[in-house]
């Protein structure tokens, strides 16, 4: 049996299926959780922690009030004991060490380290490859190959299984492309063109299909754009600005062209109507125009809304709780913060939410379950971090406590 797998079931079936190999960190995965405190700092620029966690129209079945699973699954919105709250993962960016910690609105109720890894070489996805609402990993080695599955149960590593080896060229994503609400992979070789995907049931792989190659130098994002619970493939050209979508049956693929937009473009996904179809939010980098296409299959529906100037960035959330996407805008030059409630491709409603010193980084989630995106505000500098409890555009401040505050080397998303 090869060392890599060439993804065609043709020639190897599913040899991916239930192979035990060790990856070297691994040994460090724990069963049963422990607390971690760390000390001294340093400054970090590329840490392992995502950024984009709206993938696919996820599983359902969560604890939490929110009727859109975009903002509640535990696929993409990390939950390790499937309370319907959102947990926190940090990297530590001097050891590599990752670490889980269980949410109950500001308080931390636990914590638990998943070892130290090479941040240069290994890489993850959030998942939920069983199905039980709680939060998975893919673990990847970008050098080696090397992918593992690690399911978890609260802040313990419930099992984790050794997948065969995947050429190195090849990027992993995360979807669910038959519907059975547990999370499949992705593979696409952006060098070569080269495409895959494998049906996963747990940490068994049940099918791996070869797709049809694509050009090299297409971006591939995981989305669901007619709202029937199985993934489709986004594709983007970054130089043409060209962009398709696969409608995806399985390992099916119905292909169709969208109207392009061109490179000053850049994307960010969300479900803007509440119709459980993914939308887009298009923002020009070079003169901060923005507009949203909301999605019904093919047909798309575009509306234009402000132009804000380019020192503000997009982040997706729900603050008011009824299951359409809201976008938050921060200026990291200024520090200065605003919320759009969205309905569709209006704006329902803004409001300016307080200021915060420049260099402060939000990241999004529900750590309260009460249905409202919250704000988790990192201060890389002084650790004086703070979570603000959202009640539609009404903010209310609790300062992170003393004990539970990480020193500067600590990075979240």
């Amino acid at each position: 049996m090869p060392d890599q797998l060439s993804l065609d079931t043709r020639n190897y079936g599913l040899q991916a299926q239930n192979k035990i190999e060790q990856a070297s960190p691994l040994e460090d995965l724990n069963t049963s959780s422990f607390s971690v405190r760390s000390s001294s700092g340093s400054a970090f620029a590329d840490p392992l922690v995502p950024t984009n966690p709206l993938p696919t129209l996820p599983i359902g079945g969560s604890a939490n009030p929110n009727p859109n699973p975009y903002l509640t699954s535990a696929a993409l919105v990390p939950d390790f004991n499937g309370d319907g709250k959102t947990d926190k993962l940090w990297v530590n960016a001097q050891t590599g060490e990752i670490l889980v910690r269980l949410m109950n609105g500001t308080q931390v109720l636990e914590q638990a380290s998943l070892g130290k890894y090479d941040l240069n070489t290994w890489d993850y996805k959030t998942a939920d490859f069983n199905s039980d609402n709680k939060t998975d990993f893919l673990l990847r080695n970008k050098a080696t190959g090397e992918n593992v599955i690690v399911l978890m149960d609260g802040a313990k590593v419930s099992s984790f299984l050794a997948l065969d080896r995947v050429d190195p060229g090849f990027t992993a994503s995360i979807g669910d492309f038959n519907g059975d609400r547990k999370t499949d992979i992705f593979w696409n070789n952006a060098t070569t063109g080269e495409n895959a995907i494998w049906q996963m049931d747990g940490t068994t792989v049940v099918s791996a299909t070869v797709l049809e190659t694509t050009a090299p130098g297409l971006t591939a994002t995981i989305v669901d754009f007619d709202g029937n619970g199985k993934s489709d493939i986004f594709w983007r050209n970054p130089t043409t600005g060209a962009n398709t979508a696969w409608f995806m049956d399985g390992s099916q693929a119905t292909k169709y062209d969208l109207q392009s937009q061109d490179a000053s473009w850049t994307s960010t996904l969300g479900d803007f109507n509440g119709d459980f179809k993914t939308d887009v939010l298009w923002r020009n980098t070079a003169t901060g125009e923005n507009k949203i296409w909301t999605m019904n299959g093919v047909f798309v529906t575009e509306g234009v809304v402000s132009t804000l100037g380019t020192d503000w960035s997009a982040k997706i959330g729900d603050f008011n709780g009824d299951g359409k996407t809201d976008i938050f805008w921060h200026n990291a030059a200024s520090g200065a913060n605003t919320a759009w409630l969205m309905d569709g491709t209006a704006v329902s409603s803004e409001a300016f939410l307080p200021s915060n010193t420049p260099g402060l980084t939000a990241s999004l989630g529900d750590f309260n379950g009460d249905g409202k995106t919250d704000i988790y505000w990192r201060d890389q500098q002084t650790s004086a971090d703070k979570i603000w409890t959202m009640n539609g555009t009404l903010a209310t401040e609790t300062p992170v406590s003393d004990a539970d505050k990480l020193t500067p080397e600590w990075y979240t998303g």
